[in-house]
């Protein structure tokens, strides 16, 4: 491998739509179950200097991966000298060394089998995101007018899967936010599966923010019901219920319609909030990482407003009501400091 593909492959801090599209396709052409059509699609996409590019270096990235695997099976002379030793004599035995080989073996094996899972992870997700049926990139939102007369608006970075049918209206939310308007059909109960619950409604209007391991359902109009593992919890207009995966949701709170559908007209509403919440927000709006490295930068509290559609603006708003100073480390990297 040469020196200019091994910096290559380090780069995929920075994951672009290409990368991720090219590594989805990779997979599924090695899962044996492309047809032939895509095969030709396939061919097609990479017609374009720019998508072969970033398909060579994840298959690139994939073989380097494949390798540093067969390197962790192997003896630790491979690892570390290219090459066996013979079997030292019994006479020569030292435990020390011994031990230091067990312990150096035993931390390559785990460094290489983290790296595997944490690499996967992530690609994994980028897959899962290519494979959706509608998505969104950092700053995009869309709409989808559903066969069913149902409309469902996507916020930023989220991406969405439907699955409709005679009996039933199934979706999946793999992550984001979207907004759902709901036509009604009590024939035909419409959930919504996220972050291991399922949302169901009939004929109403309700928004979920699933980030992390972080949920929220907020009813606008009408009332769901939100299931879980056996569970069931009604949440009416004007409330919302929050839970954490793995977690039991909390209580039934209030909120205000008006602030948790802001994001359809590209603003923020915030109310009393601290700064690192707001900055997060925008965070979810822009390439790269706005940081507030101060604790009490972090925790001063703010009421107003600000623009999704232009965050470097809406950063310099925020800047002539709580004076800081702002450090543009690298072009993904902004540091805010008192």
């Amino acid at each position: 491998m040469s020196e200019q593909e091994r910096v290559t492959i380090g780069r995929r801090n920075n994951v672009s739509p290409v990368w991720e599209e090219a590594n989805a396709r990779l997979l599924r052409l090695h899962s044996g179950l492309m047809s032939e059509a895509e095969h030709q699609e396939l061919a097609k996409w990479r017609e374009d200097s720019a998508h072969e590019l970033e398909f060579r270096q994840a298959e690139l990235f994939w073989n380097a991966l494949d390798g540093l695997g067969g390197q962790v099976s192997r003896p630790i002379t491979t690892v570390l000298t290219g090459q066996v030793r013979p079997a030292a004599k019994a006479a020569s035995y030292d435990p020390s060394r011994t031990r230091f080989g067990s312990w150096r073996r035993f931390s390559l094996a785990a460094a290489a089998m983290v790296l595997t899972v944490v690499l996967v992870s992530v690609l994994w997700s980028a897959v899962d995101f290519w494979l959706s049926d509608y998505r969104t990139y950092t700053g995009e939102q869309t709409s989808v007018a559903l066969a069913d007369g149902s409309t469902v608006y996507l916020n930023t970075q989220s991406a969405l899967s439907v699955d409709l049918s005679a009996s039933r209206r199934a979706l999946v939310l793999k992550r984001g936010e979207a907004l759902f308007e709901v036509a009604h059909d009590p024939s035909r109960p419409f959930d919504v599966s996220v972050n291991g619950v399922v949302v169901r409604a009939v004929g109403t209007t309700f928004n979920i923010d699933a980030h992390g391991k972080m949920t929220a359902v907020s009813v606008i109009e009408g009332a769901v019901r939100l299931v879980d593992q056996g569970a069931q919890y009604d949440i009416p207009a004007g409330y919302r219920l929050a839970y954490e995966s793995g977690s039991r949701p909390g209580a039934i709170e209030p909120i205000s319609p008006p602030k948790v559908t802001a994001w359809r007209q590209h603003e923020f509403l915030f109310d009393d909030m601290p700064l690192d919440k707001i900055v997060a927000q925008l965070n979810r709006y822009r390439s790269g990482a706005i940081v507030v490295m101060d604790s009490k930068l972090r925790s001063q509290r703010l009421t107003g407003s600000i623009a999704l559609d232009n965050p470097e603006h809406s950063l310099k708003m925020l800047q002539q009501v709580l004076p800081f100073h702002v450090r543009q480390v690298t072009p993904y990297l902004t540091l805010i400091s008192s």
